[in-house]
């Protein structure tokens, strides 16, 4: 009985001697823990960065606003008809665009150089025909503008919105200065006109017997 009493007590003292020499394991860990646990200031400090970090970030580039120009809205027809009725006008009309020409340039009566200028023509309603009476001069745009995407991307056929200012007149000729073209809409391909010609061709059929 004695020899197990004193194992018994043995094993309890132990037992006690592991448990104190790893507390302070244990508190050393979890003051550790604290220690690299940060604090309320620096987590204010680490949002504040972020929200610095967040207005400081490169947006990205918003096209400019359009700038209204003034203009009398007419028809080509109306504008090759009486032309000095709008000289010195700004005027808006909407054809399709036909190409790039050098028609309206190097004229001197009404001179608008070939070196800074670009001219194009637009066709006659529902026709294939170019309207070689009015003249359209426009600055050449810059390699960033907007405006020289899109003239590049321009086809035959496609609708153009024309800004433009009358400044002369000879020939009895509308001679203008191009302030702004917009395609708003493209050219219908040659594929959608064939496959609609040719379903209506196959509705026009008889029925086989």
């Amino acid at each position: 009985m004695n020899s197990a009493r004193f194992l018994y007590v043995f094993l309890i003292a132990a037992f006690g001697c592991l448990l104190s020499i790893n507390a302070p394991a244990y508190t050393e860990d979890a003051k550790d823990k604290e220690a690299t646990k940060p604090t309320e200031a620096e987590q204010s400090r680490s949002k504040e960065s972020t929200k610095v970090k967040e207005a400081t970030k490169p947006q990205e580039a918003k096209p400019a606003p359009e700038v209204p120009i003034d203009s009398v809205s007419v028809t080509t027809e109306q504008l090759a008809n009486k032309p000095q009725d709008y000289l010195n006008k700004n005027i808006k009309f909407t054809a399709p665009f036909f190409a790039f020409s050098n028609l309206a340039l190097d004229y001197k009566p009404a001179f608008r150089s070939s070196r800074t200028y670009l001219s194009f023509l637009v066709l006659r309603p529902n026709t294939h025909t170019p309207f070689s009476e009015i003249k359209m001069a426009m600055l050449i745009p810059k390699e960033k503008d907007p405006q020289t995407k899109m003239l590049q991307t321009l086809h035959e056929g496609d609708t153009v919105e024309i800004t433009g200012h009358v400044f002369a007149c000879p020939l009895d000729e509308p001679w203008l200065d191009v302030l702004r073209i917009k395609k708003i809409a493209s050219a219908a391909k040659k594929g959608d006109s064939d496959d609609k010609t040719a379903d209506a061709s196959e509705d026009q059929l008889p029925e086989s017997k």
